[in-house]
Formats: C-alpha cells, structure tokens, sequence
C-alpha cells in the first residue's frame, strides 16, 4: 500500500465536533447565532502564551478505537460515576472519557447498531439524549474549524455546588428549570471554565451580550456566576419559556439545532440528576485545521495562537499503542541494544528482519480531515509505510520514549502530530525539512528519468486527498530495465525503496527496505498480495519486473 493511504480511511477515536466543550459560542440577543468558529478578543499584540496543562490524578481511562468496547466503557464509566465510593480523580477520568466515546459515538452512526444493544435498557434513554445532542451541535459547528487557538484562558469552573445553588435560586425567581440553565451554561461555556468574548462581544459564563445582560442583569455583573444565570433565567421568561419553551430558547440561539441539544442535555438532568456531576467535569476543546485540540484548565493566551506553533510547543501526545504492540516494542528495543548506533545499516538489517511475518494491517493510521488525528503505534500490523516508519523510528532510538519521539519526527512535519502535518508521500521524507533521508535515485544511474507531478491531483480527476493541498514536484526514478548490476553495487543495506507511480497524483504505489543478503537482494516489505499478505523478502530483480521503477532514498545519518 503507498504512503497516500496510510490510515486515511481508518476511524477516529474521538471526534471533538463542538467549538467549545459542546457547541460554538452563541450571543443573546443576536439577529442570527454567532457562526465564527472562534471567538476572539480586541486583544495587545504582546505573544500569546500558554499554560501547560496541570499533572493528572490517575491515569487517563484511555478511549477504545472499537465500538463495542466503547460502548462496554461507557456502561463502565457510568458505573464508576455513580458508585459513590469511587475516588474524586477517578471520577474525573471515568467523565473524560465518557465525553470522548459520546462525540466518537455522535461522528458515527453508523456504530449505533453495534452500540445500542450493549447499553442496558435502564441507561437507553440517558444515552440517547446525548448521543442526540452530540450530533445536533456537531452538525452546528460544520465549517468552523480555525487554524488559530483562541485568545481566552480557561480557567476551573465553578464549583458545582455554588452553581445548583444559583440554578435553584434563578428557577425560584424565573420559572426556568434548573435543568434548562444548566444545559445552556454547559454548552456555552462549560460552566465557566471558557473566560473570553466571542467575535459578537458576548461575554460570561452565560454569554450574553452586555446590552442585553444590561437589560436583564438588574445591574448584575456580566463576569459573575450568578449574576448571569439569574439574567438568563429572566431572558427566557420574558421571550415565553412557561409558555413556548422552544421559542425562548430558540431566541436564546437561533438554531432549532441548539434548542434540540439544549434540551436533550436538559432531559438527561432532569431523568438523572447524577448526571450533572460528570458533565461538571467534561473538558473544553477547540475545533482547528490540525484537529480537535484540548485547552486545559490553565491555558491562555492574550492573541490568537496558530495551532501547528502551540502543538510544536507542548507535550508529546499519548501513543495509542496496544499490549501485543508494547511486547513487540520491548523486544525490539532489546535487539537494537546488540547493534551499534555507528553501523546503521546493521541496525536497519537487524530490526526490518524482526519484522518478518508481522501480518499486513490496512489503515491502522487514525486521522483525516474530519477525523482527529492520533500517534499511533501498531506493531503487530504493518502495512508497506508504517513498516518504514517502524523501522527508522527504531533505528533512532534506544527506549520507549526516545521511540515515539523518533516516531512523530518520522511520521510527522515540524514534530506535529497532525494530519496535515503527516508525510503522506514517500518523498515528503526527503522533500520535507529536516530531510530523513537523501533522494539517491540520480546518483545511481545514469539513465534515471525525472517526471514533474501534483501529488494528490488525480489524473482522473479530484484529488486523493480531501483537505489537502496539491503538491509540484519533480520525482527522479531508474525504470527497472535499467536496474542493472551497476546501480545494484550502488546500493545499500538499509536504503528505501519505492515503485515508481505512472499516474501523476502520486509518487510511488508501494515503498520497502533494499536488505543485501547471501543469496542475493531482497525487498523486504509488508505485501498485501495475497500470496504474502505479511512481511516478506522477495527477490529484488523478480520485485522489479512488476513495477515501472523505483525511487531511492537513503536514510540520513
């Protein structure tokens, strides 16, 4: 498989669709909702700058890719979050992840006839509530995404307690559920956690404009927890809520899609009011060009942030690795320990061998441009570019850390784990700086042949990659008649191999490591044909009778 597929089709563990914890910001008292997908601030020019992100309790309960097992830890962190013996920061980790199955849930329905019929009937109807409210704010938030963070800081809600106190005060004075003004707090701002002002001027915990917090605010303060729940409370009353409840909250935002999530949430906390405490504890994300990106408590920034710069600049993100692939990493970590770092070919030889028989996976990459992109680690199965990967993240290190900094350096540009920032085509890794490698092919023969592409515009027509751009360049390759003994003494153990592409929107259609053994070359390569389907050494000039040519690249050193 070429590089251009790696994981373009595989799915997404979790989709952030929402501008904000929920949804994107809304302005009361607006003729239509805000549609900017980022709200920003008359913000100093002074450097944006961002708080990292606190240490946490326990470990995170990591989200499955499966969506049966999604569904078994949803029943799970359900179990957790409503055992009262269950620790605070266990808690915490049970409602992470249980927001991050319902938006993977609400990106795709077509999961729900796996997912459905795992729930227990007494969790059906709490889970169809949210699962609606994920799918009516993500179809909200189409066509918002930013390549810039926000200017806001995000900052510890407010304490859930004080909230269902100020709740029940304003629904005593109002006749505007608690639920209800819960349901919009949470979508708006995630209680408070968001302090910052939408491009409309909407402002506080409940966002609202300051002309029409100053008419019903009763000379409140727009900032203050209370004050802005109490004025939310009169909004509604005034525009009908006793009356026409979907009128009032419709003026609230002028979305019949919000109405619909806003009273869903507000259904799920009326039915339970359990729930309140685990969405208390729901975090903010923010939907960009690069991904969903988590804005923890602590963050700000004074201007907006480009995404790629602040992605670049914080922690490396958390490999999705399984155990059989934590085994087969550890074991070759062990044989890179024999070899030394001075004889990378040595070290190319000893770790693609180990390699040998791992079965061929199909897109085991997750990320695409409506997918968020994840590090994956997946040894157990390997198709022809992750094998490449693999390998020269291996050669580059010599533990579990220093792997899966290789890793992001090799698979990724400016160490971003993106998909825009992936290297889909094999001689992005000499195209791309730092280069990983050096673009040989000319240098080994003298009949090799340049031909100018657009990688990613197909000949047929569209491109082969959604959301990205097309790409000139100038790709050198030897046709395979022309692999004679001459280039063959030329090459080394180690160097890359890819087969030439006949059509223009790509570079190669399969890529694998040139091995010289004592029987003679061999490509090793993780093959999908059916003969194979798993690592393989195949004889190197019978390779070379299927395909037009190859392009050579050898690794930097």
């Amino acid at each position: 498989m070429q590089r251009l597929f790696a994981g373009v089709t595989s799915d997404a563990v979790w989709r952030i669709a929402a501008l904000l914890l929920v949804t994107a910001v809304v302005a009361v008292g607006c003729s239509a909702p805000d549609t900017e997908s980022a709200p920003t601030t008359d913000a100093p020019s002074a450097a944006p700058t961002a708080a990292p992100p606190p240490a946490p309790d326990v470990a995170p309960r990591e989200l499955a890719s499966d969506p049966a097992r999604i569904a078994d830890d949803l029943v799970d962190d359900d179990r957790v979050l409503r055992d009262p013996s269950s620790s605070n920061p266990l808690r915490t980790a049970a409602a992470h992840r249980q927001q991050a199955a319902y938006r993977a849930i609400g990106r795709h329905p077509e999961w729900d006839p796996v997912v459905r019929q795992r729930i227990p009937p007494e969790l059906l109807q709490i889970y169809d509530l949210n699962v609606d409210a994920r799918r009516q704010l993500t179809a909200l938030s189409e066509g918002t995404a930013k390549d810039t963070l926000p200017a806001w800081r995000i900052v510890a809600p407010t304490p859930a307690d004080e909230l269902r106190t100020y709740y029940a005060e304003a629904e005593a004075a109002s006749g505007v559920g608690w639920n209800f003004l819960a349901a919009i707090n949470l979508i708006e701002t995630g209680f408070g956690r968001v302090a910052g002002v939408s491009t409309a001027g909407a402002q506080g915990p409940m966002q609202f404009l300051p002309t029409t917090f100053a008419a019903y605010g009763n000379g409140g303060d727009i900032l203050s927890p209370r004050d802005s729940i109490m004025a939310a409370g009169r909004y509604l009353a005034a525009n009908g809520f006793a009356h026409d409840r979907d009128h009032a909250l419709y003026r609230y935002n002028n979305s019949d899609r919000y109405v619909r999530a806003v009273s869903d949430y507000a259904a799920v906390l009326a039915a339970d009011p359990a729930a309140f405490d685990a969405y208390h504890r729901w975090q903010v994300y923010y939907k960009t060009t690069a991904g969903d990106v988590l804005l923890p408590i602590g963050y700000s920034a004074t201007a907006p942030i480009p995404v790629v710069e602040y992605l670049a600049s914080h922690e490396t993100p958390i490999a999705q690795i399984s155990p059989q692939s934590e085994q087969v990493l550890e074991r070759m970590l062990a044989a890179t320990r024999d070899v030394s770092p001075a004889d990378p070919s040595a070290r190319s030889e000893t770790l693609s061998r180990l390699f040998l028989g791992t079965p061929y996976g199909a897109d085991t990459l997750i990320g695409s441009a409506s997918e968020p992109e994840q590090l994956v680690v997946e040894l157990a199965n390997v198709d022809c570019f992750t094998y490449a990967d693999y390998v020269e993240a291996l050669k580059r290190a010599d533990n579990r850390e220093t792997f899966v900094d290789a890793l992001i350096n090799v698979r990724y540009r400016d160490g971003v784990v993106a998909y825009e920032n992936r290297k889909h085509f094999f001689t992005d890794w000499a195209a791309v700086a730092p280069a990983l490698a050096t673009d040989v092919t000319a240098d080994l023969s003298p009949d090799a042949v340049q031909v100018r592409k657009n990688l990613n515009q197909r000949d047929s027509g569209g491109v082969y990659l959604p959301g990205l751009p097309v790409v000139a360049r100038t790709v050198t390759y030897i046709p395979s008649r022309h692999v004679d003994d001459s280039v063959l003494s030329r090459l080394r153990t180690g160097d890359y191999l890819g087969a030439f592409a006949q059509d223009g929107g790509l570079d190669v259609t399969h890529i694998g490591v040139f091995v010289e053994t004592p029987d003679g070359p061999v490509f090793r390569n993780a093959s999908s044909l059916s003969a194979y389907n798993e690592v393989v050494d195949q004889p190197l000039m019978e390779y070379l009778q299927t395909v037009p040519g190859v392009v050579v690249l050898r690794p930097v050193e």
